[in-house]
């Protein structure tokens, strides 16, 4: 196929492409986060891609580009199936072409088309760069209990050996079931049981093109990339590998309280996606499962000093000194997509003020203070009430409403029960 492309740089007030680029940029995601100035250079590189009736377009300089539809429409297919339709000017055509690849591979026209290309590598340098000067500083007192943890961290990411602990009942349960499940979907669903493992199984997924910025944000999506064979090889040394056995009853716990959390609040948001167009709910689902991460990691660590916490309060208080910190740095350095970082930033911050569309972050603040209003922690809970939170006005204004929260919850346990007999199937 060839394309008619407009390349001349763009200023500001130049010809009808540089418009229409410019536009683009203000719109689309995650384009949009670059500041004014950061823009306009992102822009003089950027392309319009005139696209005649029929054309067929592949994601094969997907690597190269991010590539977005801003006139005509596009109808998608995985292999010789119609999958969908994209049509410009919609919340769709927001988000880049073939961003995730197990959702479809390929697109054609049906009538003349315009899609603009920005250059993933620049963008990528340019929202790193304005991260890094984007500075915020967490004042937490730590103890020495946290620092022992700590250090133990931050030993571990530099060194590139993070383990994210599987429970034992989990990992025999997921190896006694994942060659008995059919199709990627399923192995999906069980692979999702097990936090730990579904982050470490999507952060693989994508450390096969390392030097790709066409990142899988979803488990579906990574084994797709890695095909179910390559999965399932992987699932079953990462299980082996990182099954923990907790060596007190206070980490077993709080280590059984933190799946039982992340599965429900994972499952939770995947019902919540479905009211709100413009989100996936299998990126709803790997964002939450990721959102806390930082507490499984925490308690990987503690359970090697076990003697220093053989108290529940204090183990709560170094996850709740620790957590958020941990989180954004370990989903940061594994390269996940800027809304998981948010999510890990942002999620447990229940009194922001935050205007524009809804993200993934608010739905699993949402998922938090559901299952916080359903199933109360056992100990006095720094999660409020949503009743007069500004975020559950904002929700309710897209048809959830978090003040009756028990339909949502139905839905959500009933996916889970779909996973349970997935996982005694065998």
């Amino acid at each position: 196929m060839v394309f008619k492309s407009d390349s001349n740089p763009v200023t500001s007030g130049a010809d009808e492409s540089g418009s229409v680029i410019l536009a683009a940029a203000a719109a689309v995601s995650p384009v949009s986060e670059l500041n004014a100035s950061n823009r306009e250079a992102l822009c003089k590189t950027a392309t319009v891609v005139h696209v005649q009736r029929n054309d067929q377009i592949k994601p094969e300089n997907s690597h190269r580009w991010l590539m977005y539809l801003v006139d005509g429409s596009l109808n998608l297919y995985s292999g010789k199936d119609e999958v969908g339709v994209i049509n410009a000017n919609t919340s769709e055509a927001l988000q880049p072409l073939f961003q995730d690849k197990g959702a479809y591979q390929s697109a054609r026209t049906s009538t003349v088309a315009r899609i603009v290309r920005f250059g993933r590598e620049q963008l990528s340098i340019l929202l790193k760069e304005q991260q890094k000067n984007a500075i915020s500083v967490m004042d937490v007192q730590v103890g020495e209990d946290d620092n022992v943890v700590f250090d133990d961290i931050v030993a571990a990411i530099k060194s590139r050996n993070v383990t994210l602990a599987s429970s034992r009942d989990a990992a025999t349960r997921i190896l006694a079931a994942y060659k008995q499940v059919g199709g990627i979907p399923e192995l999906a669903e069980v692979i999702q049981s097990d936090p730990g493992l579904a982050v470490h199984i999507v952060r693989v997924a994508n450390s096969i093109d390392a030097a790709s910025s066409d990142a899988t944000s979803s488990i579906r999506g990574a084994i797709t990339r890695m095909g179910v064979e390559e999965t399932q090889r992987n699932l079953s040394e990462l299980l082996q590998r990182n099954t923990m056995i907790p060596a007190n009853e206070v980490i077993g716990k709080r280590l059984r309280r933190y799946i039982q959390r992340t599965r429900l609040s994972s499952a939770i948001v995947q019902v919540l996606a479905r009211e709100v167009p413009h989100l996936k709910p299998e990126v709803a689902m790997m964002v939450a499962l990721t959102a806390d991460v930082g507490e499984l990691l925490i308690l990987t660590h503690a359970n090697q000093h076990a003697d220093r916490f053989n108290d529940e309060e204090q183990l709560a208080g170094v996850i709740d000194k620790l957590r958020v910190i941990v989180s954004s740095w370990l989903i940061a350095d594994w390269d996940f997509p800027v809304e998981f970082i948010d999510a890990c930033q942002t999620a447990r911050d229940w009194y922001r003020n935050h205007n524009g569309e809804i993200t993934y972050t608010d739905l699993v603040t949402a998922a938090l203070l559901i299952i916080q209003s359903e199933m109360p922690e056992p100990k006095q809970s720094s999660i409020p009430s949503a009743n007069n939170l500004l975020l559950a006005r904002r929700l309710q204004q897209a048809g959830i409403d978090l003040t009756t929260p028990g339909e949502i919850v139905k839905a959500a346990t009933g996916r889970l029960v779909t996973v349970e007999a997935l996982l005694k199937a065998s």
